[in-house]
């Protein structure tokens, strides 16, 4: 029992150092140091865009991330069944037209073997705040 307790403690200060090493190299705009830290079959999901492999994700690093001059200020940090969720205010030279103020969003990291096998960032929205826009049309038949 006390080495699998050991095992669960190790892999989670693995995960973390992983993680904090995805964020400084962001917030550093290294596209490289970013990159080498995914799987080679890596999925990162940005807002429900499907990123597979290092050759795509090493395209949306560079597109996403270095172009528009990411940063993130990491705001609360949790962990769920493995999966460790870092949520986050985002600033860019994006165009943050109709976006929120400030833009919040979630990371949801999941790890295998000390690299980053899914990366899935959807904006962070308020439990209260209305449905998708997508939503507000259906009528009850």
């Amino acid at each position: 029992m006390r080495d699998r307790a050991n095992r669960i403690r190790k892999t989670a200060q693995q995960d973390a150092q992983v993680i904090a090493s995805f964020l400084l190299a962001l917030n550093n705009a290294d596209a490289g140091a970013m990159a080498a830290l995914f799987r080679d079959d890596a999925l990162v999901n940005d807002q429900l865009r499907d990123f597979w492999g290092r050759p795509a994700i090493e395209a949306w690093i560079a597109r996403e991330v270095i172009a528009d001059n990411l940063r993130i200020e990491v705001l609360q940090v949790s962990q769920h069944y493995r999966v460790t969720t870092v949520v986050g205010a985002v600033t860019g030279t994006f165009d943050s037209r109709g976006l929120p103020n400030p833009l919040v969003v979630n990371l949801h990291f999941s790890l295998f073997n000390g690299q980053i096998a899914r990366l899935f960032i959807l904006l962070n929205r308020q439990v209260d705040t209305f449905p998708d826009v997508r939503c507000r049309t259906l009528k009850a038949i």
